[in-house]
Order: structure tokens, then C-alpha cells, then sequence
């Protein structure tokens, strides 16, 4: 047994305990579905309740799963709600989710989720076509004056008051009978959704970022189609500088990785560190035995697919280095690192003036990059055209940096107060 396995299991038995606290009731709003959830384990009923929920305006979606073990993570649990009423779906008792995915997919049924990217990728998997009309509230509460990202619970709280009780979110979801503790868990994570999308639309209406809000929650939760090696390269670098070959010898090994974990349906981490991929690089080994001899290196892995990887590091000359470049220094000169953070300050002092989470817009390395090499890039615009970014902050930006804006900043009940002169000095 693994460690996140039994970590599982401890909290498994604590939510099974006699002396699990009392269950809290749920907020009382009519948005908010007050009954116990509807168990589903039967074809027939999860057929009936699809549709009876495809004549809601809008429906919640999650799901429980357990990704530690498998390529795809196990689905355990899905959980759907409308504004009366909440479903539990077993996927060990129905006979497919199929159905499910169909209407995630329906373009005629909005649904609201939270940080729900993850949970979107089995609907591709599974039907081969992606989620349509989703809105996902902790996107939305970036635009409407809360940090990025916040959880549920929190944000349930700043618009409510409703404080929800500690769940048991790390547990053996795959068995089977679910506590009542659990159950609670699942439903809550759901049952508020519906009203919580309707008080953030609302208020991103008045702050006027509504229309900002919805496109990021389009760009953000659209499902890569293909592996992306980039997240993978800048966590295994961290910051380290790798010369162009040895990055596109470690790209190829990551590329390799992913293909033989969905083969061996295993985890990234489980079949191949990335400790030790990073150490390939280094060490170059040529047999099974100096691969088993890298440190962390699995001997099932080396084992079983030591010709694939070894036959990428014999071929380290026919690599295409021509688009891999050494990243940029991670020190900045003394004096350009107080010119990016006072440009880092007066930019999220305005973006929290507009209710906006800095975090969701940019990050100080972009800011950094960006400025630092405009005058070699001269035109080049920080966001893409057709970003609301751009709109947001991109053209004030240009104009701050060049003099023509100038930013007031003072203190008011809600905090920072912003405004913005124009420059008319000659």
C-alpha cells in the first residue's frame, strides 16, 4: 500500500467513526436543496434523473476520484445538483457514465463547477467530445474581489456567511459503503453551486467584469487534445539552466513517459520520477542495470521498458534542438529588480481596485520578462489580441509605462481606491 493510499485509508476510518461530529444542516436559501441526495445506482435511475435535470436552467457538476494509482484517474463518485435537488452517482453499481458526459457536452445545459478542469477531462475520454457551456466559480470570484484561487468553502462564505463543516475529502472513495460523513462531503460540494454562480453573476454584472469572467472560464477549462510536455519540463527544471540539447533530450524522455504510463495505465510519478528522468540526462546509461543503479529509478519500469528509453538516449545526435533555447537568467539586476516590483505593485494595486485577483491575469516573472525585453521587442504587446487581459490592464499598462497614465492610490472601507489621471504635463 502506498503512502497517498494510506493516508486514504486513515481518514476512511475516521469518517466510518462512531465519533464523527454531527452533521451540520445545510444553508437555508431557496437556491439551496435541503434534502438528504438522491442515491443512484441503477441504469434506470440514473436514465430518469438525466432527464428530469436537462429541464434545469443550470446544473452542478463534480466528481471523487482517486488518481494516484491509474493513467486516467478512477471516477468514484459524480455528484450532480439544480436548485432542488441533489444526485449521487455510483459508478461501480451503474453500467456507464456515458449519459453523463452527453449532457456535460449538450451545449443546451449550462453547468457550474469549481476548480472543475480536472473533473472535465473524463467527459472527453469518454465520449470524445469536450464539456460545452461551463462556468466555474472559482474563475468567476478572481473578478469579484477574492483572491486566485479560493476555494469553495470560501467562497461560499464571503457571499453567504455560511461557514461549511470539515470534510473528509482524502478517503477511500472506491469503497463501498460511503459514510454519512462522506456522503455530506460530496453533496456540499455541489449543492451550493447553482446559487453561488447566480450571486457572482450578479455581482460581476455590476463591477462590469461579467463578460472578462466568462471568457477566461472558456479558454480556461478547454481540454489539451494532446500531451503537453511544457508543465512537466518547467517542474523537473525548476529554474535550472539545461544547454538546448540536453533540454530536448529531457523533452523526449518526458514525451516517452507519458506514452508508456498510458500504456501501463500508471501515473507519471509511479512509473518514472522525474527525479530520475532529469538524472538520465546527466548519467546517460546504455543498460537496464545502469538505469536501475539511477536513483528513485523503479525496477519494474527498467524492466519492462528499458529499450524505449534506452533507445532515445542513443539517439541524442538526431535530435531537433532548433526550437529548445536555455532559459532566461532567474537573478535580475539589482536595479531592474526594483524597477519590476514597484511596476509589480502599481499593477496589482489597480487589478485589486477592480475586484481582480493579480494571479489570474499574470505573474511577476511574465511582468518581468515582459519589461525587461521591450525595448529589444519593441511592438510587442504583453497579451494577445482578443485577451481580456488586454482590456483589463495591457493598454492602461503601455500607457503607465510610457507616462501618458498616472495611477492615485488612497484607502477606502473596501480597501485600496484607485484613480487614474492622464498625463497633460508638455
Amino acid at each position: 500500500m502506498n503512502y497517498r493510499r494510506r493516508k486514504r485509508s486513515y481518514q476512511h476510518e475516521e469518517a466510518h467513526s462512531e465519533e464523527a461530529p454531527t452533521l451540520q444542516a445545510p444553508l437555508v436559501h431557496d437556491q439551496v436543496p435541503a434534502g438528504d441526495p438522491l442515491m443512484i445506482t441503477s441504469d434506470q435511475a440514473l436514465s430518469e434523473y438525466l432527464d428530469h435535470i436537462r429541464q434545469a436552467s443550470i446544473v452542478a457538476y463534480d466528481t471523487e476520484f482517486i488518481g494516484e494509482e491509474t493513467y486516467h484517474p478512477s471516477i468514484c463518485l459524480v455528484q450532480l445538483a439544480t436548485t432542488d435537488s441533489i444526485a449521487l452517482i455510483d459508478p461501480l453499481a451503474v453500467t456507464s457514465l456515458d449519459p453523463v458526459w452527453e449532457l456535460l457536452a449538450d451545449p443546451s445545459v449550462k453547468k457550474v463547477v469549481h476548480a472543475g478542469k480536472v473533473d472535465l477531462k473524463p467527459v472527453h475520454h469518454g465520449i470524445g467530445r469536450p464539456a460545452a457551456s461551463v462556468v466555474d466559480t472559482q474563475i468567476a470570484a478572481a473578478f469579484a474581489g477574492l483572491p486566485w484561487p479560493v476555494g469553495l468553502a470560501r467562497v461560499i462564505e464571503s457571499f453567504t456567511g455560511h461557514r461549511l463543516g470539515k470534510g473528509h475529502t482524502f478517503t477511500n472513495w472506491d469503497a463501498r459503503p460511503l459514510s454519512a460523513q462522506q456522503l455530506k462531503y460530496a453533496a456540499d460540494d455541489v449543492r451550493y453551486l447553482p446559487m453561488l454562480w447566480t450571486m457572482l453573476e450578479e455581482e460581476l454584472t455590476r463591477r462590469g467584469t461579467l463578460a472578462w469572467a466568462l471568457q477566461e472560464c472558456k479558454s480556461s477549462l478547454v481540454m489539451e487534445l494532446s500531451f503537453d510536455p511544457e508543465p512537466h519540463l518547467r517542474k523537473i527544471c525548476k529554474g535550472i539552466r539545461l544547454k538546448p540539447r540536453v533540454r530536448a533530450l529531457l523533452r523526449q524522455l518526458v514525451v516517452e513517459r507519458d506514452r508508456v504510463a498510458e500504456l501501463a495505465d500508471q501515473p507519471h510519478r509511479v512509473l518514472l520520477p522525474d527525479s530520475s528522468l532529469l538524472e538520465m540526462t546527466r548519467k546517460k546509461p546504455t543498460t537496464a542495470a545502469e538505469l536501475v543503479a539511477i536513483r528513485g529509478f523503479p525496477r519494474p519500469t527498467a524492466e519492462r521498458w528499458h529499450k524505449e528509453f534506452l533507445g532515445i538516449l542513443e539517439n541524442t545526435d538526431q535530435l531537433d534542438i532548433s526550437n529548445e533555447k536555455s532559459s532566461r537568467p532567474s537573478s535580475e539586476p539589482a536595479s531592474a529588480q526594483v524597477e519590476v516590483d514597484a511596476l509589480w505593485m502599481a499593477v496589482c494595486t489597480r487589478l485589486l481596485a477592480q475586484g481582480i485577483a493579480p494571479g489570474i491575469v499574470l505573474s511577476r516573472g511574465v511582468l518581468a520578462e515582459w519589461f525587461l525585453d521591450r525595448r529589444a521587442r519593441e511592438g510587442q504587446t504583453l497579451f494577445q489580441e482578443g485577451d481580456w487581459r488586454s482590456e483589463a490592464l495591457g493598454e492602461w499598462l503601455a500607457g503607465f509605462i510610457s507616462g501618458e497614465h498616472q495611477l492615485v492610490v488612497g484607502w477606502g472601507d473596501r480597501g485600496a481606491i484607485v484613480q487614474e489621471h492622464q498625463n497633460t504635463a508638455p
